[in-house]
């Protein structure tokens, strides 16, 4: 008997603080390059990241490593993007 169930790929979850410093966007990347624009409703970072964590936790899958800092504010140091991977569980 052929198993015909598929796990998910993995995904990489993308946040971004827009320009006004007031508001973080995320954007979810799927293993084929398909995008998800997803809400955030944290004014941080670093609060952000533990929400969208949570969230693709409850979606049934497991973080594949730390946060990582892609940009850095070259006037104040802050975060400005940040990934991080997450694999569908086992």
């Amino acid at each position: 008997m052929t198993n015909t169930k598929t796990k998910p790929g993995p995904i990489e979850v993308w946040l971004r603080m827009q320009d006004n410093d007031m508001e973080i966007a995320c954007t979810l990347v799927r293993e084929d390059e398909s995008t998800e624009q997803l809400d955030v409703e944290a004014m941080s970072m670093r609060g952000a990241q533990r929400e969208l964590t949570g969230w693709v936790i409850s979606q049934g899958y497991e973080p594949a490593g730390r946060w990582r800092v892609e940009a850095v504010s070259e006037t104040d140091g802050k975060t400005l993007e940040s990934m991080r991977q997450f694999r569908a569980k086992t």
